[in-house]
């Protein structure tokens, strides 16, 4: 995906990419001159690189910056200072869009890191917070927490707190929403009417509510209005954390994962989407797993991951 070579940003000189990215760890850097976020952010990014690649215990990484420019000039004049390697300006448009595709480029500037296997898994996208956070590397590469030891000991119900332990042999839907933002609110009685109607059918599930609400008053205004269940809103960091690991750039989101294994482990995912399946109010196929196919009067959801042949049909 990056292309056969890559460009040293001080000097021009180009490298190839297996010889300069072999056996290391990679940070793939989206960004463009003419963004002002991004402008803000790269000194920063500059100094956290070269400290880093100074460091004995860090020499191992790497920085690839992929541009978003419109223009060559705009290009040569953000790179000349950055002590990293880059794409070359003239890098296939396929290319550059199967990058920002896997690794889910939604706005710049923005910083992935992924791991030095020849797939070059994801480690982490949330790059750009964590050199703000962590400025001197010390939880570098940012690997994001499990599930398990995310999840807290304890749920809030209707009825007071549970231990969590016994939802365990149950799928969870976590429902990531805030009293703040509209869709959410015209969506969440559809989803509280949803979970009464899918209880009265079966009892191998739980829903849990994971606010993104700015206080405490707020949440419980918005929670009162549910039928579910909800993380304590004291629990920020599990919050954080949760949003982190599954990639949560936008809300309402609703993701099923499966029962905890018999053996232990962490729940899997089986659809990180699955707000259209309740919007159609038929739960014949929970727990809901990704169908080749959608209807977008019902959503959107992961039209941009991949390539779609949209059908208009009366």
């Amino acid at each position: 995906m990056f292309g056969d070579e890559l460009v040293s940003c001080s000097d021009g000189e180009k490298i190839a990419t297996g010889d300069a990215l072999n056996g290391k760890i990679v940070m793939i850097y989206f960004s463009a001159h003419w963004c002002p976020p991004c402008r803000r952010f790269t000194p920063a990014l500059i100094k956290f690189y070269n400290q880093m690649r100074n460091s004995g215990s860090q020499s191992n990484i790497e920085l690839v910056f992929v541009s978003l420019d419109r223009e060559e000039s705009e290009y040569k004049d953000y790179i000349k200072d950055m002590p990293w390697l880059c794409t070359p300006f003239d890098l296939s448009d396929d290319n550059k869009k199967e990058l920002t595709r896997k690794y889910k480029v939604s706005g710049i500037p923005h910083l992935v890191v992924v791991d030095d296997t020849d797939k070059r898994e994801i480690i982490t996208t949330d790059g750009t917070s964590q050199v703000s956070t962590d400025p001197e590397g010390e939880n570098f590469p940012w690997r994001p927490k499990t599930f398990s030891q995310i999840w807290p000991e304890m749920i809030q119900t209707k009825n007071g707190l549970v231990e969590s332990k016994t939802i365990d042999d149950k799928h969870l839907m976590l429902y990531f929403s805030a009293h703040w933002c509209p869709p959410c609110r015209g969506f969440t009685p559809t989803l509280s009417k949803a979970y009464v109607d899918l209880k009265a059918q079966r009892d191998d599930f739980e829903l849990v509510f994971v606010s993104s609400d700015k206080n405490q008053e707020s949440f419980d205004e918005y929670y009162n209005e549910m039928t579910f269940w909800a993380l304590p809103f004291e629990e920020r960091e599990a919050k954080s954390e949760l949003s982190k690991l599954f990639g949560v750039q936008g809300i309402p989101s609703l993701i099923m994962l499966g029962p905890v294994p018999k053996n232990g482990g962490d729940r899997p995912v089986i659809n990180d989407s699955v707000r259209s399946a309740i919007g159609q109010g038929d739960f014949t196929d929970f727990p809901f797993h990704p169908k080749p196919y959608g209807d977008l009067a019902l959503g959107a959801d992961g039209i941009n991951d991949k390539k779609c042949l949209c059908i208009l049909h009366e």
